[in-house]
Protein backbone atom coordinates (compact mmCIF):
# COMPACT_ATOMS: atom_id res chain seq x y z
CA UNK A 1 0.00 0.00 0.00
CA UNK A 2 2.97 2.35 0.35
CA UNK A 3 3.11 2.89 -3.40
CA UNK A 4 -0.64 3.53 -3.59
CA UNK A 5 -0.51 6.07 -0.76
CA UNK A 6 2.50 7.79 -2.31
CA UNK A 7 0.82 8.05 -5.72
CA UNK A 8 -2.39 9.37 -4.14
CA UNK A 9 -0.62 12.02 -2.07
CA UNK A 10 1.38 13.18 -5.09
CA UNK A 11 -1.84 13.35 -7.11
CA UNK A 12 -3.47 15.38 -4.32
CA UNK A 13 -0.61 17.89 -4.34
CA UNK A 14 -0.68 18.14 -8.13
CA UNK A 15 -4.49 18.49 -8.23
CA UNK A 16 -4.24 21.37 -5.78
CA UNK A 17 -2.69 23.47 -8.53
CA UNK A 18 -5.93 23.11 -10.53
CA UNK A 19 -8.19 25.52 -8.58
CA UNK A 20 -5.40 28.08 -8.20
CA UNK A 21 -4.33 27.93 -11.84
CA UNK A 22 -7.93 27.98 -13.05
CA UNK A 23 -8.75 31.05 -10.96
CA UNK A 24 -5.61 32.84 -12.10
CA UNK A 25 -6.50 32.15 -15.74
CA UNK A 26 -10.13 33.19 -15.21
CA UNK A 27 -8.98 36.48 -13.70
CA UNK A 28 -6.86 37.18 -16.77
CA UNK A 29 -8.17 40.13 -18.76
CA UNK A 30 -7.86 41.32 -22.33
CA UNK A 31 -9.78 44.53 -22.55
CA UNK A 32 -13.26 43.72 -21.27
CA UNK A 33 -13.34 40.12 -22.43
CA UNK A 34 -12.33 37.13 -20.37
CA UNK A 35 -12.08 33.39 -20.57
CA UNK A 36 -14.89 31.01 -19.68
CA UNK A 37 -14.25 28.14 -17.23
CA UNK A 38 -14.81 25.58 -19.98
CA UNK A 39 -12.27 27.35 -22.23
CA UNK A 40 -9.68 27.28 -19.48
CA UNK A 41 -10.35 23.59 -18.80
CA UNK A 42 -10.20 22.71 -22.51
CA UNK A 43 -6.88 24.41 -23.21
CA UNK A 44 -5.33 23.09 -20.00
CA UNK A 45 -6.45 19.54 -20.83
CA UNK A 46 -5.27 19.96 -24.45
CA UNK A 47 -1.84 21.12 -23.29
CA UNK A 48 -1.70 18.28 -20.75
CA UNK A 49 -2.63 15.81 -23.49
CA UNK A 50 0.22 17.08 -25.66
CA UNK A 51 2.71 16.79 -22.79
CA UNK A 52 1.52 13.29 -21.90
CA UNK A 53 1.72 12.27 -25.57
CA UNK A 54 5.34 13.48 -25.77
CA UNK A 55 6.22 11.61 -22.54
CA UNK A 56 4.53 8.43 -23.83
CA UNK A 57 6.38 8.67 -27.16
CA UNK A 58 9.71 9.17 -25.42
CA UNK A 59 9.08 6.14 -23.18
CA UNK A 60 7.76 3.98 -26.02
CA UNK A 61 4.46 3.47 -24.22
CA UNK A 62 2.09 4.02 -27.13
CA UNK A 63 2.62 0.44 -28.31
CA UNK A 64 0.63 -0.68 -25.26
CA UNK A 65 -2.49 0.78 -26.87
CA UNK A 66 -2.39 -2.15 -29.31
CA UNK A 67 -3.03 -4.46 -26.35
CA UNK A 68 -6.49 -2.94 -25.79
CA UNK A 69 -9.37 -4.97 -27.20
CA UNK A 70 -12.28 -3.40 -29.15
CA UNK A 71 -14.50 -3.60 -26.07
CA UNK A 72 -11.72 -2.03 -24.05
CA UNK A 73 -11.79 0.97 -26.39
CA UNK A 74 -15.49 1.40 -25.63
CA UNK A 75 -14.65 1.68 -21.93
CA UNK A 76 -11.87 4.19 -22.66
CA UNK A 77 -14.39 6.27 -24.61
CA UNK A 78 -16.70 6.23 -21.58
CA UNK A 79 -13.79 7.30 -19.36
CA UNK A 80 -13.19 10.25 -21.67
CA UNK A 81 -16.85 11.27 -21.70
CA UNK A 82 -17.23 11.06 -17.91
CA UNK A 83 -13.82 12.15 -16.66
CA UNK A 84 -12.50 14.50 -19.30
CA UNK A 85 -15.60 16.26 -20.63
CA UNK A 86 -18.55 15.51 -18.35
CA UNK A 87 -16.78 16.28 -15.07
CA UNK A 88 -15.19 19.67 -15.96
CA UNK A 89 -18.25 20.93 -17.86
CA UNK A 90 -20.68 19.89 -15.08
CA UNK A 91 -18.56 21.28 -12.25
CA UNK A 92 -18.02 24.61 -14.03
CA UNK A 93 -21.75 24.88 -14.70
CA UNK A 94 -22.46 24.18 -11.02
CA UNK A 95 -20.01 26.90 -9.98
CA UNK A 96 -21.83 29.44 -12.15
CA UNK A 97 -25.33 28.47 -10.95
CA UNK A 98 -24.79 27.77 -7.25
CA UNK A 99 -23.26 29.70 -4.37
CA UNK A 100 -19.68 28.48 -4.08
CA UNK A 101 -20.18 26.80 -0.64
CA UNK A 102 -23.09 24.71 -1.96
CA UNK A 103 -21.22 23.79 -5.14
CA UNK A 104 -18.13 22.73 -3.20
CA UNK A 105 -19.98 20.60 -0.65
CA UNK A 106 -22.08 18.79 -3.28
CA UNK A 107 -19.17 18.22 -5.66
CA UNK A 108 -17.06 16.86 -2.80
CA UNK A 109 -19.36 13.86 -2.68
CA UNK A 110 -17.04 12.46 -5.37
CA UNK A 111 -14.92 10.37 -2.93
CA UNK A 112 -18.12 8.68 -1.76
CA UNK A 113 -19.09 7.92 -5.37
CA UNK A 114 -15.62 6.44 -5.98
CA UNK A 115 -16.15 4.00 -3.10
CA UNK A 116 -19.79 3.22 -3.98
CA UNK A 117 -18.90 2.41 -7.59
CA UNK A 118 -16.19 0.02 -6.41
CA UNK A 119 -19.05 -2.29 -5.43
CA UNK A 120 -20.43 -5.33 -7.18
CA UNK A 121 -23.51 -3.64 -8.69
CA UNK A 122 -21.49 -1.22 -10.81
CA UNK A 123 -19.15 -4.08 -11.72
CA UNK A 124 -21.98 -6.24 -13.06
CA UNK A 125 -23.42 -3.34 -15.08
CA UNK A 126 -20.13 -2.46 -16.79
CA UNK A 127 -19.10 -6.09 -17.33
CA UNK A 128 -22.23 -6.50 -19.41
CA UNK A 129 -20.63 -4.05 -21.86
CA UNK A 130 -16.91 -4.79 -21.51
CA UNK A 131 -17.18 -8.53 -20.89
CA UNK A 132 -14.16 -8.35 -18.60
CA UNK A 133 -12.97 -6.97 -15.27
CA UNK A 134 -9.42 -6.82 -14.00
CA UNK A 135 -10.43 -7.37 -10.37
CA UNK A 136 -12.23 -10.71 -10.17
CA UNK A 137 -12.51 -11.09 -6.39
CA UNK A 138 -13.46 -8.47 -3.81
CA UNK A 139 -12.85 -8.46 -0.07
CA UNK A 140 -15.10 -10.90 1.72
CA UNK A 141 -15.50 -8.44 4.59
CA UNK A 142 -15.30 -4.64 4.61
CA UNK A 143 -15.89 -2.58 7.74
CA UNK A 144 -18.09 0.17 6.34
CA UNK A 145 -18.52 2.09 9.62
CA UNK A 146 -15.05 3.70 9.87
CA UNK A 147 -15.18 4.47 6.16
CA UNK A 148 -18.56 6.23 6.38
CA UNK A 149 -17.66 8.08 9.59
CA UNK A 150 -14.34 9.23 8.16
CA UNK A 151 -15.94 10.58 4.99
CA UNK A 152 -18.71 12.37 6.89
CA UNK A 153 -16.12 14.05 9.13
CA UNK A 154 -14.13 15.08 6.04
CA UNK A 155 -17.27 16.44 4.37
CA UNK A 156 -18.07 18.46 7.49
CA UNK A 157 -14.58 19.91 7.27
CA UNK A 158 -15.21 20.86 3.64
CA UNK A 159 -18.48 22.56 4.65
CA UNK A 160 -16.73 24.54 7.41
CA UNK A 161 -14.06 25.76 4.99
CA UNK A 162 -16.52 26.52 2.19
CA UNK A 163 -18.89 28.52 4.41
CA UNK A 164 -16.12 30.11 6.51
CA UNK A 165 -17.74 28.60 9.58
CA UNK A 166 -21.31 29.67 8.77
CA UNK A 167 -22.94 26.30 8.16
CA UNK A 168 -26.42 27.84 8.29
CA UNK A 169 -25.83 29.48 4.91
CA UNK A 170 -25.84 26.12 3.12
CA UNK A 171 -28.82 24.99 1.10
CA UNK A 172 -30.27 28.39 0.22
CA UNK A 173 -29.91 27.97 -3.51
CA UNK A 174 -32.94 27.49 -5.75
CA UNK A 175 -31.03 26.29 -8.80
CA UNK A 176 -32.06 22.67 -9.22
CA UNK A 177 -30.05 22.46 -12.45
CA UNK A 178 -26.92 23.65 -10.67
CA UNK A 179 -27.37 21.14 -7.85
CA UNK A 180 -27.93 18.31 -10.33
CA UNK A 181 -24.83 19.38 -12.25
CA UNK A 182 -22.75 19.21 -9.05
CA UNK A 183 -24.11 15.74 -8.25
CA UNK A 184 -23.43 14.59 -11.81
CA UNK A 185 -19.86 15.94 -11.56
CA UNK A 186 -19.33 13.87 -8.40
CA UNK A 187 -20.80 10.78 -10.09
CA UNK A 188 -18.73 11.35 -13.25
CA UNK A 189 -15.54 11.44 -11.21
CA UNK A 190 -16.51 8.22 -9.44
CA UNK A 191 -17.26 6.54 -12.77
CA UNK A 192 -13.99 7.69 -14.33
CA UNK A 193 -12.02 6.44 -11.33
CA UNK A 194 -13.57 2.96 -11.55
CA UNK A 195 -13.88 2.34 -15.28
CA UNK A 196 -10.16 1.69 -15.71
CA UNK A 197 -10.45 -1.82 -14.29
CA UNK A 198 -12.86 -2.79 -17.09
CA UNK A 199 -10.54 -1.91 -19.99
CA UNK A 200 -10.21 -5.34 -21.59
CA UNK A 201 -6.96 -6.41 -23.24
CA UNK A 202 -6.38 -8.86 -26.06
CA UNK A 203 -5.79 -12.53 -25.12
CA UNK A 204 -2.33 -13.18 -23.72
CA UNK A 205 -1.57 -9.50 -23.06
CA UNK A 206 -0.65 -8.11 -19.63
CA UNK A 207 -3.47 -5.92 -18.21
CA UNK A 208 -1.44 -4.26 -15.46
CA UNK A 209 0.65 -1.08 -15.60
CA UNK A 210 -1.42 0.71 -18.25
CA UNK A 211 -2.74 3.70 -16.27
CA UNK A 212 -0.73 6.21 -18.31
CA UNK A 213 -1.94 4.97 -21.70
CA UNK A 214 -5.50 4.64 -20.36
CA UNK A 215 -5.32 8.26 -19.27
CA UNK A 216 -3.97 9.40 -22.64
CA UNK A 217 -6.65 7.56 -24.60
CA UNK A 218 -9.44 8.83 -22.34
CA UNK A 219 -8.11 12.40 -22.61
CA UNK A 220 -8.22 12.11 -26.39
CA UNK A 221 -11.90 11.12 -26.32
CA UNK A 222 -12.84 13.79 -23.78
CA UNK A 223 -11.01 16.53 -25.67
CA UNK A 224 -12.89 15.63 -28.83
CA UNK A 225 -16.25 15.98 -27.08
CA UNK A 226 -15.28 19.28 -25.42
CA UNK A 227 -13.84 20.66 -28.65
CA UNK A 228 -17.07 19.94 -30.53
CA UNK A 229 -19.09 21.68 -27.81
CA UNK A 230 -16.86 24.76 -27.78
CA UNK A 231 -16.83 24.88 -31.56
CA UNK A 232 -20.65 24.90 -31.70
CA UNK A 233 -20.83 27.74 -29.14
CA UNK A 234 -18.08 29.75 -30.83
CA UNK A 235 -15.69 29.61 -27.86
CA UNK A 236 -12.94 27.52 -29.44
CA UNK A 237 -10.29 30.23 -29.42
CA UNK A 238 -6.87 30.06 -27.72
CA UNK A 239 -6.12 32.34 -24.75
CA UNK A 240 -3.75 34.60 -26.68
CA UNK A 241 -3.10 38.10 -25.30
CA UNK A 242 -4.50 37.47 -21.82
CA UNK A 243 -2.50 38.54 -18.76
CA UNK A 244 -2.95 37.13 -15.25
CA UNK A 245 -1.86 38.78 -12.01
CA UNK A 246 -0.19 36.46 -9.49
CA UNK A 247 1.84 36.77 -6.31
CA UNK A 248 5.02 34.75 -6.22
CA UNK A 249 5.43 34.53 -2.46
CA UNK A 250 7.80 37.13 -1.09
CA UNK A 251 8.65 38.32 -4.60
CA UNK A 252 5.41 40.28 -4.71
CA UNK A 253 2.92 40.76 -7.57
CA UNK A 254 3.72 39.86 -11.14
CA UNK A 255 1.88 39.74 -14.47
CA UNK A 256 2.21 36.59 -16.53
CA UNK A 257 0.55 35.34 -19.66
CA UNK A 258 -2.56 33.25 -19.12
CA UNK A 259 -0.69 30.36 -20.71
CA UNK A 260 1.54 30.14 -17.59
CA UNK A 261 -1.13 28.91 -15.12
CA UNK A 262 -2.68 26.83 -17.91
CA UNK A 263 0.67 25.10 -18.54
CA UNK A 264 1.14 24.41 -14.82
CA UNK A 265 -2.33 22.86 -14.63
CA UNK A 266 -1.67 20.90 -17.80
CA UNK A 267 1.48 19.23 -16.50
CA UNK A 268 0.69 18.76 -12.80
CA UNK A 269 -3.09 18.58 -12.55
CA UNK A 270 -3.99 16.75 -15.74
CA UNK A 271 -0.98 14.90 -17.19
CA UNK A 272 0.53 13.72 -13.89
CA UNK A 273 -2.27 13.94 -11.30
CA UNK A 274 -4.85 11.90 -13.20
CA UNK A 275 -2.28 9.28 -14.24
CA UNK A 276 -0.99 8.87 -10.69
CA UNK A 277 -4.56 8.49 -9.40
CA UNK A 278 -5.36 5.65 -11.80
CA UNK A 279 -2.06 3.99 -10.91
CA UNK A 280 -2.78 4.32 -7.19
CA UNK A 281 -6.23 2.73 -7.55
CA UNK A 282 -4.79 -0.16 -9.56
CA UNK A 283 -2.02 -0.75 -7.03
CA UNK A 284 -4.39 -0.62 -4.03
CA UNK A 285 -6.98 -2.82 -5.76
CA UNK A 286 -4.47 -5.67 -5.92
CA UNK A 287 -4.53 -5.65 -2.12
CA UNK A 288 -8.28 -5.10 -1.79
CA UNK A 289 -7.64 -1.66 -0.23
CA UNK A 290 -8.75 0.76 -2.96
CA UNK A 291 -11.60 2.05 -0.77
CA UNK A 292 -9.06 3.67 1.59
CA UNK A 293 -7.73 6.13 -1.02
CA UNK A 294 -10.70 8.40 -1.97
CA UNK A 295 -10.93 10.17 1.41
CA UNK A 296 -7.36 11.41 0.96
CA UNK A 297 -8.57 13.55 -1.95
CA UNK A 298 -10.36 15.84 0.53
CA UNK A 299 -6.88 17.22 1.23
CA UNK A 300 -6.96 18.90 -2.19
CA UNK A 301 -9.12 21.70 -0.77
CA UNK A 302 -6.73 22.33 2.13
CA UNK A 303 -3.59 22.45 -0.03
CA UNK A 304 -5.32 24.50 -2.74
CA UNK A 305 -6.29 27.19 -0.22
CA UNK A 306 -2.69 27.29 0.99
CA UNK A 307 -1.49 27.72 -2.59
CA UNK A 308 -4.12 30.42 -3.11
CA UNK A 309 -2.66 32.33 -0.17
CA UNK A 310 0.85 31.94 -1.59
CA UNK A 311 0.17 32.59 -5.30
CA UNK A 312 -3.00 34.73 -5.40
CA UNK A 313 -2.54 36.52 -2.07
CA UNK A 314 -5.90 35.29 -0.76
CA UNK A 315 -6.66 35.22 2.96
CA UNK A 316 -8.48 32.67 5.10
CA UNK A 317 -9.97 32.71 8.59
CA UNK A 318 -10.09 30.41 11.63
CA UNK A 319 -12.72 28.18 9.98
CA UNK A 320 -10.03 27.02 7.56
CA UNK A 321 -7.98 25.52 10.37
CA UNK A 322 -11.06 23.93 11.94
CA UNK A 323 -12.07 22.38 8.63
CA UNK A 324 -8.52 21.22 7.90
CA UNK A 325 -8.38 19.54 11.32
CA UNK A 326 -11.65 17.73 10.63
CA UNK A 327 -10.41 16.55 7.22
CA UNK A 328 -7.23 15.26 8.85
CA UNK A 329 -9.24 13.54 11.60
CA UNK A 330 -11.57 11.95 9.05
CA UNK A 331 -8.61 10.47 7.19
CA UNK A 332 -7.17 9.10 10.43
CA UNK A 333 -10.47 7.30 11.08
CA UNK A 334 -10.57 6.01 7.51
CA UNK A 335 -6.97 4.80 7.50
CA UNK A 336 -7.06 3.22 10.94
CA UNK A 337 -6.01 -0.43 10.45
CA UNK A 338 -8.73 -3.05 10.81
CA UNK A 339 -8.78 -6.82 10.48
CA UNK A 340 -10.08 -7.86 7.08
CA UNK A 341 -10.17 -11.13 5.19
CA UNK A 342 -9.74 -11.31 1.44
CA UNK A 343 -10.36 -14.21 -0.88
CA UNK A 344 -9.18 -15.22 -4.32
CA UNK A 345 -6.71 -13.63 -6.69
CA UNK A 346 -6.70 -9.90 -7.33
CA UNK A 347 -5.99 -10.31 -11.05
CA UNK A 348 -6.87 -12.96 -13.62
CA UNK A 349 -4.04 -15.38 -14.23
CA UNK A 350 -2.37 -14.87 -17.65
CA UNK A 351 -2.52 -17.96 -19.92
CA UNK A 352 1.26 -18.56 -19.86
CA UNK A 353 1.40 -18.43 -16.07
CA UNK A 354 -1.66 -20.68 -15.81
CA UNK A 355 -0.01 -23.25 -18.07
CA UNK A 356 3.15 -23.25 -15.92
CA UNK A 357 1.09 -23.66 -12.75
CA UNK A 358 -0.88 -26.57 -14.22
CA UNK A 359 2.32 -28.25 -15.41
CA UNK A 360 4.00 -27.82 -12.02
CA UNK A 361 0.96 -29.19 -10.18
CA UNK A 362 0.80 -32.18 -12.55
CA UNK A 363 4.48 -33.05 -11.95
CA UNK A 364 4.05 -32.71 -8.19
CA UNK A 365 0.96 -34.93 -8.24
CA UNK A 366 2.70 -37.58 -10.34
CA UNK A 367 5.76 -37.53 -8.06
CA UNK A 368 3.60 -37.86 -4.95
CA UNK A 369 1.68 -40.74 -6.53
CA UNK A 370 4.92 -42.60 -7.30
CA UNK A 371 6.14 -42.08 -3.75
CA UNK A 372 2.90 -43.44 -2.30
CA UNK A 373 2.91 -46.47 -4.62
CA UNK A 374 6.57 -47.18 -3.83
Amino acid sequence: MKQAYLYTLLAVVFWSTGPVGSKAALLAARGRSGLSPTQVAFWAIATGWLLLLMISLARGRLRRLRDVSPRGWMVLLAMGVFGWSGYPVAINYAYTCLPMPDALVISYLNPAFVVILQGAFFGRAVRAISGWEQITDRPAQRNIVPLAVGMLVCLLGVALIATEGRLGTLGRTRSVAGALAAVFAAFAWGAYSNLGRFVAVRPGREPRGMSDVHNLAAMTAGLGVMGIGLGITGQLRPPVGYQAGVYLGALGPAHVTAWAPIAVMALLNYALGYTLWLGALESAARLGQAHKLPALTYLVLVIAIGLGWLVLHESFGPAFWQGAALIAAGNVVNLWPSKRRTVGRAFPCPPAEAARLVSTCSHMTAHLDRQLRG
